[in-house]
């Protein structure tokens, strides 16, 4: 019986050897297929990504595999790798159900339609999601315990700073900076400039984006909506604090 891998960890920390990691759940699947007569034909993997979002590219090459008819089964190291999030779950069994594929769990053995095992499956996925919630729940009481000190509480760092892990404070990243002072300097000497005019001037003078790109009005209308923290403010959950990182531009 022809069989996909689904692999999948959350964070960047998870893909080495640890139990949760990448490695761990090759070898599960790979010895559970050995054992059953499955011959896995793909692996499919997100490494560093939420099992609370659908917007994953492993996942979503593996359903479309799923309607060519590739394999007949998924097989992963555990339930909550497919999804952390019940309804994600139960989208994702229906989806490929479609195309008469089961998801197999090595950990849990609770296979086919039966309504006892279709119980169970939903058990795991709220129990997933109960504990998904639990860690974001504490996650959230710590990162708005550091917005209150003007620390960095945690995601994507703005363009003009960068972030290290372990830190509690947002770096200084001074060629983007430059950038960023020269967005509200145009806006300051040119008022009657839109925003996609403020874009071709920065990629005139050679200013990129935070991904080294072109400029276009909507990262010009992300940097201006984010004056207050580039003018020395933090804010995080509806807390407001003086921001230990540094400024770039002067309070106006």
């Amino acid at each position: 019986m022809r069989a996909a891998a689904y692999l999948r960890v959350s964070t960047e920390g998870q893909t080495g050897e640890d139990k949760f990691g990448i490695a761990a759940q090759q070898e599960a699947i790979a010895e559970y297929a050995s054992n059953q007569g499955f011959e896995i034909v793909a692996w499919y993997e997100d490494a560093g990504i939420s099992g609370a979002t659908l917007d994953r590219l492993g996942l979503q090459e593996m359903l479309q595999a799923a309607g060519q008819r590739t394999f007949e089964a998924v097989i992963v190291a555990k339930m909550d790798r497919i999804a952390r999030d019940l309804m994600a779950q139960l989208w994702i069994e229906k989806e490929l159900l479609k195309h008469n594929v089961e998801i197999i769990s090595t950990a849990e053995q609770f296979r086919g339609q039966d309504p006892a095992n279709v119980l169970f499956r939903q058990i795991i996925g709220a129990f997933a999601q109960f504990e998904k919630s639990r860690i974001s729940e504490r996650m959230t009481g710590g990162r708005k315990q550091k917005a209150r000190g003007g620390g960095y509480a945690g995601g994507g760092a703005a363009i003009g700073y960068k972030s290290r892990r372990g830190t509690k404070v947002l770096e200084l990243n001074q060629d983007k900076a430059n950038t960023v002072q020269r967005v509200f300097e145009l806006r300051q000497e040119h008022p009657d400039f839109t925003l996609r005019d403020i874009a071709d001037q920065l990629n005139r003078e050679g200013h990129t984006t935070g991904q080294d790109k072109e400029f276009h009005a909507m990262q010009v209308k992300r940097i201006l909506d984010r004056q207050a923290l580039y003018s020395g403010q933090y804010h995080y959950a509806g807390i407001e604090a003086v921001g230990q990182h540094q400024a770039i531009i002067k309070q106006r």
